[in-house]
């Protein structure tokens, strides 16, 4: 019999980044995740993210960026840990398009394999565009990777 090669899912695990009240045109860097000993190849990201007490502008966006490092230079200069974060170069990973609603759950799931292996260590950076300040709960908001590959079998 032929080998098939099937697609491998790894536990999902959560990223530590904070989005809480993350006011209009401001980013944030997740903490960086180690993928060294592991080099998973590509994750998908599963997001939701709140509007808060004042609609976004409807059709405005949250972008979300894939930050990769080799262990000394990552992309757009972005730290170890969870923080603010200027976007300059990092590739863009996608979109979630808002409605002008108010407290409403916005999903968002992006696969990184378009963009090229993972390297030794990544992390994402979300740029609220929306026209309004996020939900200020933190617990309102979800942000969580899964690794996948291919395995033979």
């Amino acid at each position: 019999m032929a080998n098939i090669i099937l697609t491998k899912n790894v536990a999902v695990a959560a990223f530590t980044i904070t989005l809480a009240s993350l006011a209009n045109g401001s980013a944030r860097q997740s903490t960086i995740v180690d993928n060294s000993t592991t080099d998973y190849p590509a994750a998908l990201i599963y997001l939701k993210i709140e509007s808060n007490g004042s609609a976004p502008t409807a059709g405005a966006i949250y972008e979300i960026y894939l930050i990769r490092g080799d262990g000394t230079t990552r992309d757009d200069a972005a730290g170890a840990s969870d923080a603010a974060i200027t976007i300059e170069n990092a590739p863009l990973l996608g979109t979630i398009v808002t409605t002008a609603t108010i407290n409403k759950n916005f999903y968002g799931i992006f696969d990184t394999s378009a963009l090229g292996p993972l390297g030794p260590e990544w992390g994402i950076a979300v740029k609220n565009s929306s026209g309004q300040a996020l939900n200020a709960t933190e617990g309102n908001h979800y942000y969580k990777y899964g690794y996948y590959y291919p395995e033979v079998q």
